[in-house]
C-alpha cells in the first residue's frame, strides 16, 4: 500500500512528453545529420549576415550552452535563454540587435525544439483519471517559459497543473535543492504527501533525494543507475505504473 500522496508532481520532457524522430530537426555537420535547429535559425539570421553557414550556427549554438552551463554553478542558477542566445550571436560576431530580433530566433528555435516532442495518448490519459482524485503538477528545466506555455496549449494542457514550475521563472534548475525547495513551496502540500516523477538520475532523483521527497524514476529502457547515484523510491518501466502506487 503507498502512502497517500496528494499530488504527483511531472517532470516535463521524456517523462510526459516524449521525442518522436520524425519531428526533429537536422543538418549536416560534416556529412553528418546532426540534430539542430540551425537551420531554421540561418533563414532568420541571413539579413545580419548572408555568409554565415548552418554548421556554424550550430557550432556556436553549442559554445553558447557550454557557456550558459559554466555559469550556472553550484547552485544551479537558471541562465535565461535570452542571454544564451545573444552569447550565441556574439559568437558569430553579430551584436547589439534588437531584443526582439533575440525573441523571434528564440521563438523558432523553441517551437522546433517543442514541437519535437509528443504527448502520447496514455499519458494524456492517465492525466485524466490522476487528475480526478489528486492534484497534478509540473516541474521543468526549461529556460524559456513562454515555449513551454505555448507547448501546454497546443495541447490542450494549460490549466491541467497547479503549479507549473519552470526554471525559467523560479531561477534555479534542477537538481539544485533551490529549485526543489521553490517548487515545493509553490505546491503547497506537505513533503510526504507529493510524489515527484522523472526520468532523469541526475536532475530529478537526486535532486529530490536531496530534500527528502519521494521521487519515481522512470527508466522505460531499464537502464543500470549509475555506481553513487541515489535509490529512487520507486522504479518505473511505463508512466502509468504510477497509478498501482496511488493506489
Amino acid at each position: 500500500m503507498g502512502k497517500a500522496y496528494r499530488m504527483v508532481l511531472f517532470d516535463c520532457f521524456n517523462t510526459l512528453f516524449l521525442p518522436d524522430a520524425s519531428r526533429v530537426p537536422t543538418i549536416l555537420v560534416e556529412g553528418k545529420p546532426t540534430v539542430s535547429t540551425a537551420g531554421l535559425l540561418k533563414a532568420l539570421i541571413a539579413p545580419e549576415d548572408a555568409e554565415l553557414t548552418p554548421e556554424r550556427i550550430h557550432r556556436a549554438h553549442r559554445q553558447a550552452w557550454a557557456w550558459a552551463e559554466g555559469r550556472r554553478g553550484a547552485a544551479h542558477h537558471e541562465v535565461s535563454a535570452q542571454a544564451r542566445f545573444r552569447h550565441m550571436l556574439e559568437l558569430l560576431g553579430i551584436a547589439a540587435l534588437a531584443e526582439d530580433f533575440v525573441e523571434r530566433l528564440l521563438a523558432a528555435h523553441i517551437d522546433a525544439v517543442t514541437e519535437s516532442y509528443t504527448l502520447p495518448d496514455a499519458h494524456r490519459a492517465l492525466l485524466e483519471r490522476l487528475a480526478s482524485a489528486r492534484r497534478l503538477a509540473l516541474f521543468s528545466n526549461f529556460d524559456y517559459a513562454p515555449g513551454l506555455r505555448r507547448l501546454l496549449r497546443r495541447t490542450a494542457l494549460e490549466g491541467r497543473f497547479d503549479p507549473v514550475v519552470i526554471s525559467a521563472e523560479i531561477g534555479y534548475r534542477k537538481p539544485g535543492r533551490a529549485a526543489f525547495e521553490r517548487a515545493l513551496a509553490l505546491a503547497g502540500e506537505p513533503l510526504e504527501r507529493i510524489l515527484f516523477v522523472g526520468d532523469s538520475l541526475d536532475d530529478d532523483v537526486s535532486g529530490a533525494a536531496a530534500v527528502g521527497l519521494d521521487v519515481a524514476w522512470l527508466n522505460a529502457a531499464a537502464g543500470p543507475r549509475a555506481a553513487g547515484s541515489p535509490w529512487p523510491t520507486f522504479e518505473l518501466r511505463a508512466l502509468d505504473e504510477i497509478e498501482s502506487l496511488l493506489d
